[in-house]
């Protein structure tokens, strides 16, 4: 009795042990899962935060880059002495082009001399900025960099808050005083597109200055706490401030403790049926196989979710192949069938007839354009080559080969260029679009002149310019010549598909760069770009 009593307890313990055993082995799988998905939604809302504070960013710099060609505009009048017959006027058209600043001012020594809109700013004329420690000391870094310095967060003697850019005004070599803007809290929370408490439905923002920090003077009221949750942090260099976006409400958290409930009742469950299957040997075979499958399906599920992250960029790069390959076909076939057309019946066709087959074959020749410079623009960032040393002379120098056959009468003038070390393709596809531009677009009666030039050197970057002689581009479309398919000039023989400075501005950016145009009307045009040394 003693002998079976004994084995009937240890038939008894043996289950329990192996249901316990199995419970924290699967625990443990369900928590390593659970971390795995932690991390990967965390990493998830990470990049969602940056993506917002990139496009902030990229507001926030283009509003003030607006505002930083106004600046100069009314600096131009002042050093002409126009102040006082043009003043009025061109501030008046200034304002009604540039939503995105609320006054401009003339600053004669340190003392704003004149205002537009006077109307709300009376308490403007006068004021010398002097009086005020913070207002002197942007005024002096302005005239000791000799270029426009943002000041703010600021409260305005007009009333309310906001940030003031002044910039230097000299007259025969000597200082006379600043031209400025005024850009109110309303204006940028508008050009930012966020509520006034300086938010979106999922995200919050604030700007503070960089000496400051979050302990000093902020550019938005709310009481969002920027030292912990998601956030991204990013120096914003025209205006010396940092620029701070919150994710409002977090899911990486929630979804993970959601998961690792599931796990752990999932964990218990199985645990229990297989305490049940070694309770039942006969059914232990079939239940271990689905069980089996069930985890093994699980784990699928999540490798399939973290796959997918990493293989969307192929897909698209496949799907705009794809469709680029099919929209040539009927374009080749089109312009071969035309071609035929024009052969056989070439003694039947009038003139007309002629002219339309041509129009026809060039606009499908136009088309195959545009699917491949379409391609190009969605494969720029993707480079299969290595960085390497360039010698820029020698690359320009091949450009210059080229572009003397085509036109013979043009100039490409370059100094003593520096060796870079970068991707070679790109930086041959920049300079090759920016040339090809300036000779395209020169006047029809001067001869093309073009020259490469660096501007600009630091540590890290180099400035470049490309200056034409050309017939110009008006200040309203300097920033939409880098949007895709915008032509502004169609004169007959050009040839352009509209993505060349699109396909440009993209690939200046992949490398960390940043690219802008100056440009006046017959007399040519200047682009810059800097691109990182490395």
């Amino acid at each position: 009795m003693n002998l079976l009593k004994k084995i009937n307890q240890s038939l008894d313990y043996w289950p329990n042990q192996f249901a316990i055993i199995s419970f924290f082995i699967l625990l443990m799988i369900s928590i390593f899962l659970t971390y795995r998905i932690y991390n990967i939604e965390h990493s998830n809302e990470i990049l969602q935060v940056k993506e917002e504070s990139f496009y902030i960013k990229n507001q926030l710099e283009n509003t003030i880059n607006y505002s930083s060609n106004v600046v100069k505009i009314m600096g131009f009048i002042a050093a002409k002495d126009l102040e006082e017959t043009e003043f009025e006027s061109i501030a008046e058209n200034l304002l009604k082009k540039n939503k995105s600043v609320d006054a401009i001012q003339l600053v004669k020594g340190y003392e704003i001399y004149k205002t537009y809109p006077l109307k709300g700013n009376e308490k403007t004329i006068g004021y010398n900025i002097t009086t005020n420690k913070d207002h002197k000391n942007a005024a002096d870094e302005a005239i000791k960099q000799n270029r426009i310095v943002f000041e703010g967060p600021i409260n305005l003697i007009q009333g309310g808050r906001g940030i003031v850019g002044r910039e230097p005004i000299y007259k025969n070599n000597t200082f006379w005083g600043f031209s400025a803007v005024v850009i109110k809290t309303e204006t940028l929370l508008k050009a930012m597109h966020l509520n006034k408490s300086g938010a979106t439905k999922n995200f919050e923002y604030q700007i503070v200055q960089k000496e400051t920090d979050l302990n000093g003077l902020k550019f938005f009221n709310n009481n969002a706490d920027f030292k912990k949750g998601i956030i991204h942090k990013t120096y914003l260099s025209s205006g010396n401030w940092y620029l701070y976006v919150k994710l409002k409400n977090p899911q990486y958290l929630s979804k993970s403790v959601e998961f690792l409930i599931y796990g752990i009742i999932l964990s218990l469950m199985i645990a229990l049926y297989l305490r049940k299957l070694v309770e039942e040997p006969i059914k232990l075979e079939t239940l271990v196989d689905k069980k089996t499958a069930d985890l093994e399906k699980l784990n699928l599920e999540l490798k399939t979710r973290a796959k997918e992250l990493t293989t969307v960029n192929k897909e698209l790069e496949y799907f705009a192949y794809i469709i680029s390959h099919d929209l040539q076909e009927p374009l080749r076939m089109i312009t071969s069938f035309l071609t035929q057309l024009e052969k056989k019946y070439n003694d039947i066709l009038d003139e007309k007839g002629k002219k339309y087959i041509f129009f026809a074959v060039d606009g499908a020749k136009r088309m195959k354009n545009i699917i491949l410079d379409i391609l190009e623009f969605s494969r720029v960032g993707k480079y299969t080559d290595k960085k390497e040393s360039i010698n820029l002379n020698e690359i320009i120098n091949e450009i210059d080969v080229y572009y003397k056959i085509e036109y013979p009468h043009g100039k490409l003038i370059y100094e003593e260029l520096p060796t870079i070390f970068t991707y070679k393709s790109p930086i041959i596809q920049i300079f090759q679009n920016l040339i090809s531009n300036a000779f395209k677009y020169s006047k029809l009666d001067v001869a093309p002149v073009i020259k490469i030039k660096v501007v600009n050197e630091t540590e890290s970057n180099i400035t470049f310019a490309v200056e034409d002689n050309g017939i110009g581009i008006e200040n309203e479309y300097l920033e939409k010549i880098f949007v895709l398919f915008q032509r502004l000039h169609t004169r007959e023989g050009d040839k352009g598909s509209g993505l060349g400075l699109a396909i440009v501005k993209k690939i200046v950016e992949s490398l960390n760069g940043a690219i802008w145009v100056e440009s006046k009307i017959n007399e040519g045009s200047t682009f810059y770009f800097t691109i990182p040394k490395e």
